[in-house]
């Protein structure tokens, strides 16, 4: 029931004050909502008092139709989004991959967080609009890095030896030879305090900070983006809502992949550094021969870091000299390590071992067999990427290893990936077909092999003139 009282303001106005009794829909408890109004057509007291009660009438029906709306939103089981978000990870979590879950978990936290800074997290999913999801998607354009950087302003004394830095593990090589150019290369801040307190320099003097702001890639943002299109695509299925809000939502400009870019000579061994890198393997002791293995299996397949980690003896066919690539091992935060099929079904293949791996993959596979004579039947239970103990590695102790392996050998540093792009520029740079190198890269299609690596294939424009010159012939 609505109740008013009219009184007079100090200016001698007629002003009411509405009064409905409900309930708070969250809590149950009974709550009074007010209203003021004026008379601002300066009424008479009689014919101000008919248009509050006929107000008062009005008001009472509304908050009596909000109450009975919200309550039919609870009765219809019309869900927040973190309840159905809820729902759609527990759904994934025993459906499909653990990348998608870890990714999807993920978005759900940083929207569930989002949805919290606009008090929309108790609200139903209808409710959210095509504005909150933008907004959203529009927080995602820079981010501060974890780590400061700093670029050089004055050349380095000359007495600095950048080797010996390399031995002690202050500076790598690679950062150390722009520094040598003073090219306006950034490093890590960290890295430069060490430098200068090795040799007792001002660091204010040879080095200022520069902006640690980095842009979000626009693929990161489209696949938050499509996360969120799939669970909002299950409140339509449940009739909660007509139109899809993250449909209507914009990201950046174009559809290609920007993920995608040319490598860099500079980026990965040539010809010659990847020969001195397979006779500085081969040099290494048999008693890390657990590492020997992985490095050269790393520059002689071109596998991915979790494809070598999720290795298995089982995987290795000595008979026709190929490797079966079945499967990757991961690390996350979210659920630890675990394994998956590869990342596209092209993924799954098989590629061609190289006669002196085959060699040392045999030397590798007696050196297993020693603890454990039953090995021969155990070949899907061990993994080629293990330790001394022949127990399974974390799946980054590959980089550690090959990080130690650059630097004491003196190689630029790069990392695991680095030697995947050599294995494919050199397949190239020796006019391997196109197709070819494409299937054992695991590429989706060769143009993603082109795009990326095609500077690397030998120019054959002398090939074409001599095919023109006989087709012209008389």
């Amino acid at each position: 029931m609505a109740y008013y009282k009219i009184t007079a303001n100090k200016k001698g106005e007629l002003v009411a004050k509405v009064q409905v009794y409900t309930k708070d829909i969250d809590t149950g408890k009974n709550k009074i909502v007010t209203k003021r109004i004026y008379n601002e057509e300066n009424l008479s007291e009689a014919k101000f008092k008919k248009q509050v009660e006929k107000f008062s009438l009005e008001f009472e029906e509304n908050i009596a139709d909000a109450y009975e709306q919200k309550t039919n939103q609870i009765k219809n089981n019309i869900l927040s989004f973190p309840q159905l978000a809820q729902e759609f990870v527990a759904n994934i979590e025993k459906n499909y991959s653990q990348c998608y879950l870890i990714r999807a978990s993920k978005v759900v936290k940083l929207f569930n967080n989002y949805l919290e800074s606009r008090r929309l997290y108790k609200a139903p999913i209808n409710e959210i609009k095509v504005r909150d999801v933008q907004l959203f998607l529009n927080s995602f354009t820079t981010y501060k890095a974890s780590k400061k950087s700093v670029r050089l302003i004055k050349q380095l004394p000359s007495n600095i030896n950048y080797r010996l830095l390399a031995r002690e593990n202050i500076i790598n090589r690679f950062s150390s030879y722009h520094l040598k150019k003073d090219n306006d290369k950034h490093i890590l801040k960290s890295t430069a305090e060490k430098l200068c307190n090795r040799y007792k320099l001002n660091i204010n003097e040879y080095f200022e900070d520069v902006d640690n702001t980095r842009q979000y890639s626009v693929e990161t943002i489209r696949g938050y983006r499509r996360v969120l299109r799939t669970i909002f695509n299950e409140a339509i299925r449940y009739e909660w809502i007509v139109k899809n809000p993250v449909c209507a939502t914009k990201i950046g400009a174009g559809s290609n992949n920007t993920s995608l870019r040319a490598i860099d000579e500079k980026e990965v061994l040539s010809f010659s550094e990847a020969q001195r890198f397979l006779n500085e393997v081969n040099s290494l002791s048999n008693d890390v021969i657990n590492q020997k293995v992985v490095l050269k299996t790393f520059l002689l397949t071109g596998i991915r870091k979790g494809e070598m980690a999720g290795l298995k003896w089982c995987d290795i066919d000595f008979e026709n000299k190929v490797v079966h690539i079945r499967r990757s091992r991961l690390f996350s935060e979210l659920i630890g390590t675990y394994e998956k099929v590869p990342k596209t079904k092209t993924s799954i293949r098989d590629i061609p071992l190289a006669d002196s791996l085959i060699r040392d993959l045999k030397e590798y596979y007696e050196w297993f067999k020693i603890t454990d004579e039953n090995f021969d039947n155990k070949l899907d239970e061990y993994y080629i990427c293990s330790t001394i103990y022949r127990k399974p590695t974390a799946v980054d102790t590959p980089y550690r290893w090959l990080k130690a392996f650059l630097q004491n050998h003196d190689f630029k540093h790069m990392g695991c990936h680095a030697l995947r792009h050599t294995y494919c520029s050199l397949l190239l740079s020796q006019n391997v077909p196109i197709q070819t190198v494409s299937k054992y890269m695991g590429h989706s299609d060769s143009t993603i092999t082109l795009e990326v690596y095609s500077h690397f294939i030998p120019d054959t424009q002398d090939k074409v003139v001599n095919v023109l010159n006989v087709l012209t012939y008389r």
